[in-house]
């Protein structure tokens, strides 16, 4: 699949420009709630038939009670994907990582950290996938959470480019590795597009699930939903993306703010859409 519709599956509101200079912003760290109501700019991408990503509860995973779980069928064409859009030199890049569980599958089966960079920067072309793989970095034990410390890991790449110091050979799942560090002094105009978590064609029936997935400043933890916790996060149609405790969703403004005032005594009227 193309890298240019692959990121025109991204959310709408996070559209990539190229050529232009990059905003450099410092942010405090921030852990943000992505939920079926709210994705936060998550999007199935490149999930294709047999493959599937849905938000489940887990009590046990890093940041209870949620977790993202992929899933494929027995067919080696299914395919399941998490992303989310960037924009951002790749030298900036210092925090990458993620926490996983393997429910069911091979040995190897866990879901796997993209990094999709353009090499070359504003020029044309350069676009491939570097692939953290959990079971080239240590040991998966089954049915138990693992924390994967990613940007000092290993990588492969899904493209082949050479430009000067810039180099990449497509691994297919395997070697050559490159590591951030190595990629951040050769390939300087290197630019991140994307992120996010994949369970790629020809790894039929995987049940893997995923939390806590770092990327630089940026803590993602999965739920199934989220609480509303004021009045004003009802407003400006932030009552969309909140739901009351046992998850419903509200039928307009006032059903949240008056939800928030009587203090859980106005069950929400609507049902969650998930």
């Amino acid at each position: 699949m193309g890298v240019k519709k692959l990121l025109a599956g991204f959310s709408g509101a996070l559209l990539l420009t190229f050529g232009m200079p990059l905003a450099l912003v410092t942010a405090a760290p921030a852990t943000v709630v992505v939920t079926p109501l709210n994705t936060q700019g998550w999007s199935t991408a490149d999930t294709r038939p047999g493959g599937a990503v849905n938000f489940i509860t887990d009590n046990t995973s890093p940041l209870p009670t949620g977790a993202l779980q992929l899933t494929t069928d027995a067919t080696n064409t299914s395919k399941a994907q998490y992303l989310h859009a960037a924009n951002n030199p790749l030298s900036d890049v210092t925090d990458l990582s993620y926490s996983t569980k393997q429910v069911s599958g091979p040995a190897h089966a866990d879901a796997s950290y993209q990094l999709i960079v353009d090499l070359n920067g504003a020029a044309t072309g350069g676009f491939t996938t570097f692939v953290y793989e959990p079971y080239q970095n240590g040991t998966i034990t089954p049915g138990a959470w693992e924390t994967w410390d990613v940007d000092a890991g290993q990588f492969w790449s899904t493209r082949t480019f050479a430009d000067g110091t810039c180099s990449t050979v497509n691994g297919r799942g395997g070697a050559p590795f490159y590591t951030l560090a190595n990629l951040k002094t050769n390939c300087p105009n290197a630019v991140v597009v994307g992120y996010g978590v994949n369970i790629g064609s020809n790894n039929p029936s995987y049940n893997v699930v995923v939390d806590k997935f770092v990327y630089n400043e940026t803590t993602y933890d999965f739920e199934t939903f989220q609480t509303v916790t004021s009045k004003d996060a009802c407003k400006k149609d932030g009552y969309k993306t909140l739901t009351d405790d046992n998850g419903r969703a509200f039928k307009n403004q006032g059903d949240c703010v008056s939800f928030v005032a009587t203090k859980e005594r106005n069950a929400a009227s609507g049902l969650a859409q998930y």
